[in-house]
């Protein structure tokens, strides 16, 4: 059984490597230089991003989209407001942790 997955893996390797390697080594080299550091934060710059920026866009949209069945006009009916409310806790526990 290890064998023929020697030769998958090989035929695979055979195939897709060089097209794939003419991509990925220039990105590779580019990381390299990157220190373990660096990378930790970094990630959690993007990470965090991820959450912020649909934050920001949901505040893009159009009240009278978002809130088409509210009951009445205050801010605790917005659904923005609470996209921002329902995504801090997840910012806060992945800094955190």
């Amino acid at each position: 059984m290890t064998e023929f997955l020697d030769r998958i893996t090989k035929l695979i390797n055979d195939i897709f490597g060089p097209p794939l390697r003419t991509i990925f080594d220039p990105f590779n080299r580019m990381f390299e230089s990157i220190t373990p550091d660096t990378a930790y934060v970094l990630s959690k710059i993007f990470v965090v991003l991820l959450f912020v920026l649909p934050m920001i866009w949901v505040y893009t949209l159009k009240k009278e989209y978002v809130n088409i069945d509210a009951p009445d006009k205050r801010f605790w009916n917005d659904l923005r407001f609470w996209t921002v409310i329902s995504m801090t806790p997840q910012i806060i526990i992945y800094l955190w942790l």
